[in-house]
């Protein structure tokens, strides 16, 4: 291998290690900004019970279905964090494994683990 060879792989290495550390930080921004949103929602619940605690409760429903969708973003955005940290997740009970389990099934509750999970 000469030298030129080495210099174009060790480019593409920090590459690929800048992109992987960009996208993670995005990611954990993004989770982050979802998570600080489900307070500010969850207060405005309240405040909105509070204002009419006997009345129609369809808004504050609203808001707690917006909440379960970001709470399934969030979820989503993890779980790409953990693909991008090389662990794999049971979908089942939630177990971690990093990259050197390579066994199929969750050594914890025994559910199938899927390529990517």
């Amino acid at each position: 291998m000469g030298l030129f060879d080495k210099v174009n792989q060790v480019s593409r290495s920090v590459t690929e290690s800048s992109k992987s550390a960009a996208e993670t930080s995005n990611l954990k921004k993004k989770i982050a900004y979802e998570k600080e949103r489900i307070q500010e929602v969850m207060t405005e619940i309240g405040r909105l019970f509070y204002e009419n605690p006997n009345g129609d409760h369809k808004a504050e429903l609203e808001l707690c279905a917006d909440i379960d969708d970001r709470k399934r973003r969030i979820a989503s955005m993890q779980g790409d964090l953990s693909q991008l940290k090389g662990i794999r997740i049971c979908g089942q009970c939630g177990a971690r494994f990093d990259e050197k389990y390579t066994f199929g099934f969750c050594g914890n509750c025994g559910t199938k683990l899927g390529e990517a999970e």
